[in-house]
C-alpha cells in the first residue's frame, strides 16, 4: 500500500527509480495531490550501505567493541554508534507496545557499574516463566527507581522476589498493600536463603559480558541509549538457551516463523515497524476524510 509521506494521499503512481551504488535501484513515487516525489521508507532510507552490512553491524554491537566492529566491517568508527541510535529509536516506538503484561513470578535486583569515577546501578527484572527482562541505568538506589522498575516491568505479577535492598519495601506496601507484602513478597537477605534470586543473578552475568566491552559510559543518558538497544537484542533477537527461543516468542508477543539467524529477526522487526508506520499514515488520511466528508 503506497501512501504519500507528505500529505497521506492515496493518488500515488510510480515515478522512475533512484540508482545507488550498494543498494541497487530504488523505486520512486509521485503524489498527484501534493505534486511531490518520494521514496518509501523501508527502514534503510538514506543509508549508503546495503541491508546486509547494516544488519550484520547491529547484530555485532552487543558482542564486540565499536572499534573492532568498525575495523571488521570497514566502516567509520562513528557509523556503528549512529546506526544503533537510529534503529533503537525506530524499534522502541514499535516494541514498547509489545511488552509482557502478565507474570507469575518476577525477580528484581541491582547491578553495580563503575563509571564516571563512581558507582552507578543497573536496575533489572526478569520473569521466571518467559525470561522477558527489563532494565535501566540509574545513578543511585532509591525507592523512586524501585517504583520505576516495578512500573516498567511485567504487571501484574503473582509473586515478587528481590534482594535484601530496603528500596523495594515502601513501593510494594504503597502499590500492592500489606497482604501482598507479607504473603507474596520474598526478600532474600542472605545467600543461604532457599528461595534464592539466582535467576536475575544469571541475567546480570549476561549484562556484565556485554558491558565489559564498553568499559563504562560517559553519563547515564548515553548509557541508557546502549541499554535500550541491548534490551531489544536480548528480548526480541537473541535466542535464549533455557527456553529455546527468544523471550518475546515465549511470551507470545512476536512470531518469527522459523527465522534462525539474528540478522533475519532484526530485519523482520524493522519491516514490522515500517508497516506500523504506514498504517499510522493511512489512519491520518482516514481521519481527515472522516472529518471533511460532506
Amino acid at each position: 500500500m503506497n501512501v504519500c509521506i507528505y500529505c497521506s494521499g492515496l493518488k500515488v503512481i510510480k515515478f522512475g527509480s533512484r540508482s545507488t551504488e550498494e543498494r541497487g535501484n530504488i523505486q520512486r513515487f509521485f503524489c498527484k495531490d501534493c505534486s511531490k516525489t518520494f521514496c518509501l521508507d523501508d527502514g534503510f532510507k538514506h543509508r549508503h550501505k546495503s541491508k546486509k552490512t547494516i544488519l550484520d553491524t547491529l547484530v555485532l554491537l552487543p558482542k564486540q567493541s565499536l572499534r573492532e566492529i568498525a575495523d571488521f566491517m570497514e566502516l567509520s568508527k562513528n557509523t556503528p554508534l549512529a546506526w544503533m541510535k537510529a534503529y533503537s529509536d525506530r524499534l522502541l516506538g514499535f516494541l514498547k507496545e509489545k511488552v509482557q503484561t502478565r507474570c507469575d513470578v518476577l525477580h528484581m535486583d541491582e547491578l553495580f557499574l563503575k563509571m564516571c569515577g563512581g558507582f552507578h546501578y543497573i536496575w533489572d527484572s526478569i520473569c521466571k516463566d518467559t525470561r522477558f527482562a527489563f532494565w535501566f541505568l540509574a545513578p543511585n538506589r532509591t525507592k523512586e527507581y524501585a517504583k520505576r522498575l516495578m512500573q516498567m516491568s511485567a504487571n501484574p505479577f503473582d509473586a515478587l522476589v528481590t534482594d535484601g535492598a530496603f528500596s523495594y519495601i515502601m513501593p510494594i506496601k504503597e502499590w500492592y498493600g500489606l497482604r501482598f507484602y507479607y504473603m507474596k513478597y520474598h526478600r532474600c537477605e542472605s545467600f543461604e536463603d532457599k528461595k534464592h534470586n539466582n535467576l536475575v543473578e544469571r541475567l546480570q552475568n549476561t549484562l556484565r559480558r556485554y558491558l565489559h566491552l564498553r568499559r563504562g559510559f560517559y553519563n547515564c543518558k548515553t548509557g541508557n541509549r546502549f541499554m535500550e538497544f541491548l534490551w531489544i537484542y536480548y528480548n526480541f533477537i537473541r535466542n535464549h538457551m533455557t527456553i529455546g527461543c527468544t523471550p518475546a516468542e515465549k511470551a507470545g508477543l512476536v512470531c518469527f516463523f522459523g527465522l534462525k539467524r539474528e540478522s533475519e529477526r532484526l530485519l523482520k522487526l524493522i519491516e514490522l515497524s515500517f508497516f506500523a508506520f504506514v498504517l499510522r499514515l493511512f489512519g491520518r488520511w482516514f481521519n481527515w476524510i472522516w472529518v471533511h466528508q460532506p
